[in-house]
């Protein structure tokens, strides 16, 4: 029985081999055809949904008053001025852990969470 075998990248030939591996029949293909290059593959959409998830669950959970709220360590992981963990430690812990809990609610219950990514000023969820 002849198997086929594919080689090449966009053009390529198709090689019918038997069970001896002798060459009965070769024929070219254009595989730009029939290519998935240029839709999206759905399995690296679903990676990128789950690997946004998980940033933001990660942030939520350092943003917990204890022990790494305190000294701004969700700060520090979503990317922010040098200066914010400073101030956090400066206060005491974000006044003793309100201003950590305050940025756990708002990365664990807003819907727009990218705001929060860069965001250079301390009090993080407050708008302009």
């Amino acid at each position: 029985m002849a198997k086929p075998v594919f080689s090449g990248n966009n053009e390529g030939l198709v090689f019918y081999i038997d069970h001896t591996e002798n060459v009965i029949n070769f024929e070219g293909i254009d595989l730009t055809e029939n290519s998935t290059l240029e839709r999206p593959n759905p399995v690296f959409k679903v990676f990128k949904k789950k690997q946004r998830l998980n940033k933001r669950i990660t942030a939520a959970v350092l943003a917990f008053p204890f022990p790494f709220g305190m000294v701004g360590l969700h700060r520090i992981y979503l990317g922010t001025k040098p200066y914010v963990p400073v101030a956090y430690i400066a206060s005491l812990g974000g006044v003793f852990g309100i201003l950590p809990f305050i940025d756990f609610c708002a990365i664990a219950f807003d819907k727009d969470f990218e705001y929060y990514k860069d965001n250079g000023k301390v009090l993080m969820w407050v708008r302009e």
